[in-house]
């Protein structure tokens, strides 16, 4: 048994590591700088967690520090590690290090990754394989972990190059998008390359056809590159006619441009349904049979904030949504169009991290011409400390600018978007949250919220 100490262990990432380091045997413990509903669950798990960061939470009885993105190399307890002589290691790098005995299924791209993931996860579980799933989100129907599993399912993360210490034996690449240049010395041909690093060292890779820039990088006569489609109808798996409805999005299913059998995801989107043409390459690839494959789709259910109906009160419906980067927000408010064409859509949109806004700058503001009515708020900042020009009315501003038919409210703080909808909401409306942060927070507060006017219009 190894004593493993996780710094930052609240994040998204490093509260999932922290339950397979605890089911493979190991005494973990960690810190973080304040309790949150992660915390409290590692708690009821027998984990114990420090709040607040202390050089005196590391001696020399630890075998192994892992910390995560978020922890600048000013953490006292990092310091405290590495004057300990004690071996520390990132998480991606501590994650790809403790898979590497499994056959590893890599998840990669910018969009996507964790609804593949969770794709994936389910059809090889469903289909008896014994499967561990990695997903950073909090997915808890894969909290647990089974060392005598055969496979490792792993939503990977390129927003710190951590992804590139897998080695795959299949690698799905969803999409490569402009996002965490930072990270790539500010250049998209330098992420492209990363993928392509990725994609090289991989046994068998599972790629979107239909991305102009992962298909750039694919090595078209590698006969382990598996393709997939809703545009090209050579490629192996393909989908077509696909019909939308206000539970779920059927399609015709081809493999080598035979007919196999009509597919149904109970969700929404063009994007969805090529994330679930990537579980089936990788399911066909793992020796499952799609006509099964199609069946164990039927009792899937969408992971937590992607396009989840979070509940309909008085005609008007609420959808919540990780969505922040412009590409995720259009596909999703375009999706929700298709499937509620006669709805009203008012987005209310949290933009997250200065850095991230920083770097799209006023393109964070164009994705929103699928919704009738747009209400952005403050940034969440996450660990980031502002940078100067950077804020939430800055951001309406630029949506106003980039949405003039259109109205545009700002609600600085959660709390200022009630007072908003108050004025604006008609019956029939649909009300869709988008973003990472704690606007994740915000949906049963809402549900509430609508319950309150919808009694007081009764009265």
């Amino acid at each position: 048994m190894s004593k493993i100490f996780l710094i930052g262990i609240g994040g998204a990432g490093m509260n999932k590591l922290a339950l397979l380091l605890k089911d493979f045997g190991n005494k973990v413990f960690g810190s973080d700088i304040k309790s949150n509903r992660k915390t409290e669950k590692l708690q009821n798990k027998g984990i114990n967690i420090y709040i607040g960061h202390n050089k005196n939470n590391i001696n020399k009885s630890i075998d192994l520090v892992i910390y995560s993105s978020a922890i600048p190399s000013s953490n006292e307890e990092l310091i405290q590690a590495k004057k300990l002589g004690i071996t520390i290691k990132k998480r991606g790098e501590a994650l790809a290090e403790i898979t590497k005995k499994f056959k590893t299924i890599v998840v990669s791209g910018t969009h996507g990754k964790t609804t593949t993931t969770a794709l994936i996860g389910h059809i090889l579980k469903e289909n008896g394989k014994k499967t561990n799933v990695y997903i950073g989100g909090g997915e808890e129907k894969f909290d647990s972990f089974d060392k005598t599993a055969k496979l490792f399912v792993i939503e990977s993360d390129e927003s710190d190059r951590s992804f590139l210490f897998f080695k795959p034996k299949i690698l799905v690449i969803t999409n490569i998008d402009k996002d965490h240049l930072g990270a790539y010395q500010n250049s998209f041909k330098n992420l492209k390359q990363a993928f392509k690093t990725l994609q090289d060292k991989s046994e068998k890779k599972v790629i979107c056809g239909d991305d102009k820039n992962v298909f750039s990088i694919a090595n078209l006569s590698d006969t382990n590159t598996f393709f997939y489609s809703i545009k090209n109808k050579k490629a192996n798996i393909f989908a077509t006619n696909i019909k939308y409805s206000a539970s779920e999005t059927e399609f015709d299913l081809f493999y080598l441009r035979k007919f196999i059998g009509k597919g149904f995801l109970p969700s929404y989107g063009d994007k969805n349904v090529l994330n679930v043409l990537a579980a089936i390459s990788v399911a066909h690839l793992s020796g499952i049979k799609i006509k099964d494959t199609l069946t164990s789709l039927k009792s899937f259910s969408m992971p937590n904030r992607r396009m989840k109906i979070r509940g309909e009160i008085g005609g008007i419906t609420v959808i919540d949504d990780h969505a922040d980067h412009p590409t995720e927000i259009e596909s999703t408010l375009n999706a929700i169009k298709k499937h509620f064409p006669s709805k009203r859509i008012i987005a209310v949109f949290q933009p997250h991290r200065y850095s991230r806004v920083n770097e799209l700058k006023q393109n964070i503001a164009k994705p929103f011409h699928y919704a009738d009515i747009i209400i952005s708020t403050d940034i969440y900042p996450a660990f980031e400390a502002p940078i100067k020009g950077i804020n939430g009315s800055v951001i309406n501003k630029w949506i106003k600018e980039k949405n003039e038919k259109k109205e545009v409210y700002y609600g600085k703080q959660l709390e200022d978007v009630t007072r908003i909808l108050r004025k604006i909401l008609k019956r029939n409306d649909l009300i869709v949250l988008l973003g990472p942060g704690d606007i994740e927070n915000f949906s049963p507060f809402l549900i509430r919220f609508l319950k309150g006017v919808t009694c007081e219009k009764k009265h």
